[in-house]
């Protein structure tokens, strides 16, 4: 109960502050499995991924892109009956002090609520799961931990990374796994590593990197592995998943 207790307390300390929204999609029938969702945007991160595709969310400056948070409740009220979830993500939304509120006010409203986070803050995920404000979480893991750096990530982080991954594989909340791979950054012994990290049993999801926008404008026309090659890849490590999927789609 002890450990309830803190998580509560660490929700109370961090709630209040308004959220720094960028926009959101009306509709995704990808982002939230089994749900159509609207998917909301937060600004800034902690980390500076190359292949980032919401470049425009890492660094906040003027030019970053600014949504009402009152009109973003106005907008779910408007489709409580047509919409059914909100994936909530970034940027990186556990930076945010504001998050537990938002998520509460969300859920208020009667939609599930999916977390899309890099993993770096775990006691604002293990007190938002200790809560019951989760329904489905997705874990970006990067790289292997000896690797973050080169992520934009700063020192400490690869602990923070493998603190979330044990959160969530202890957690009985559905949730996922998922590394972007570009060729030029991860290869192959780096995805096996990465995989070696998660526990056996995972839904675990690799995603094929397409150069749309990045942040690392050198990426601008790289290509990614392809279907097949990370079919092959996956089918390497596949006995240890037997939720183990392969997607083309942008990071």
């Amino acid at each position: 109960m002890s450990g309830k207790r803190e998580n509560t307390a660490l929700l109370a300390r961090s709630a209040s502050p308004r959220m720094n929204l960028a926009h959101y999609e009306p509709l995704s029938l990808s982002d939230f499995p089994e749900r159509l969702a609207t998917t909301v945007f937060t600004t800034g991160c902690n980390m500076a991924c190359p292949y980032c595709h919401n470049p425009e969310l890492v660094h906040v400056s003027e030019a970053t892109p600014r949504l009402d948070e009152e009109e973003f409740f106005a907008f779910l009220e408007r489709r409580r009956k047509r919409l059914n979830g909100v994936c909530v993500t970034g940027g990186e939304p556990a930076l945010q002090p504001g998050l537990p509120d938002f998520i509460r006010r969300i859920r208020a409203t009667g939609y599930a609520v999916k977390l899309d986070t890099n993993g770096s803050y775990p006691d604002v995920l293990l007190a938002l799961l200790t809560e019951g404000l989760l329904d489905y979480v997705a874990m970006d893991v990067k790289a292997p931990l000896t690797r973050y750096a080169e992520f934009g990530a700063r020192e400490g982080t690869d602990a923070k990374v493998k603190s979330s991954i044990d959160i969530l594989g202890a957690s009985t909340v559905r949730h996922e796994f998922r590394t972007t791979a570009p060729p030029l950054l991860l290869h192959e012994e780096d995805l096996m590593g990465i995989a070696a990290l998660l526990p056996a049993g995972s839904h675990y999801v690799l995603q094929d990197f397409v150069a749309t926008k990045v942040l690392d404008a050198s990426l601008a026309s790289a290509r990614g592995y392809g279907v097949r090659d990370l079919l092959a890849i996956a089918s390497s490590i596949g006995s240890r998943f037997p939720a183990l999927d392969v997607r083309t789609r942008n990071a």
